[in-house]
């Protein structure tokens, strides 16, 4: 099985410019491409694998539904706008030529001034058909109801982390998370209600988790939870947070209290198919056992 580019290693947002090349250099070795762009949005530099991929015809720009993208909707852009970083967004690259689409996972980097002003804008471009074959010229990556990842987007994203902890080595956790008593709310409440639950706690998960970490919808009622770099004791502590919120968040709620549970497990090896078998069980112990808690996969230590 061929390797899949790494998660990007980590930035220094106030990086000059010597930095900015070396840290291109770093990604050409990793197979990401790279473009440095200016505050006003103008390109300042590509790295050698940017340019492999861009050359010098031109080429449309495709958001996750396979539509082009205007110049202002791209991702370097938005982040002259907003000054915040962008990960893991989908986009499409079609040459004109051939009219073959390649996806890439892109993520964009705001770069400051010791001022604060912005002063350079990192688009990272890591390669998400390399080892498969798209069936159509979209790859929609969010839930429409929760706003997190869709199903489909989050295992292939656990399929870029799982060739990267083979690869380089680095550890991460993973944590299949749903909301106690589901069913019996949406008999009492509808399915309606039950939708707008399930869109609160997956905006709730996102906000107390890391900024790198990954959700994902699983299932209809379930969130697949990526921790890069990090252990399962660490993640453990994470995690318990994000459970205390959501108790926090419905203790005094106008309807009847709510709680989520999850089984959490550590990658040591298995493919991700494996290790998301692994937490389906330890989920199901962590309600039977009343809910509002964690189940670890004991095996790992």
């Amino acid at each position: 099985m061929s390797s899949s580019p790494p998660l990007l290693p980590p930035v220094d947002l106030r990086a000059d410019d010597v930095e900015i090349g070396n840290y291109a250099t770093l990604l050409d070795s990793l197979d990401i491409a790279l473009l440095v762009f200016s505050a006003d949005g103008s390109l300042q530099l590509r790295n050698t694998q940017a340019a492999t991929l861009l050359g010098d015809t031109p080429v449309v720009w495709e958001d996750e539904n396979g539509q082009p993208l205007a110049v202002d909707q791209r991702p370097e852009r938005e982040v002259v706008q907003t000054r915040q970083v962008i990960r893991h967004r989908a986009i499409g690259i079609r040459k004109a030529a051939s009219g073959a689409t390649d996806w890439y996972r892109a993520s964009a980097f705001p770069v400051f001034a010791d001022d604060g002003s912005l002063r350079r804008v990192l688009l990272a471009l890591a390669n998400l058909t390399r080892d498969r074959q798209l069936a159509s010229q979209s790859m929609p990556t969010h839930d429409p109801l929760t706003g997190v990842f869709n199903q489909g987007y989050i295992r292939l994203l656990l399929d870029d982390e799982d060739r990267r902890a083979r690869r380089y080595g680095t550890p991460f956790s993973l944590a299949l998370i749903t909301i106690d008593d589901f069913a019996d709310f949406c008999a009492a409440n509808g399915r309606e209600a039950g939708d707008r639950l399930l869109a609160e706690v997956g905006s709730l998960l996102g906000r107390n988790l890391r900024e790198f970490d990954m959700v994902g919808r699983f299932a209809s009622d379930q969130f697949l939870l990526i921790l890069p770099n990090v252990r399962i004791n660490d993640a453990m502590i994470g995690l318990e947070r994000v459970l205390a919120a959501v108790e926090a968040t419905y203790a005094h709620h106008t309807r009847a209290p709510l709680t989520i549970s999850g089984g959490v497990t550590e990658y040591s090896g298995e493919d991700s198919s494996i290790l998301i078998e692994h937490l389906k069980p330890l989920l199901s112990a962590a309600q039977e056992a009343g809910g509002n808690r964690l189940c670890v996969d004991l095996e790992i230590f």
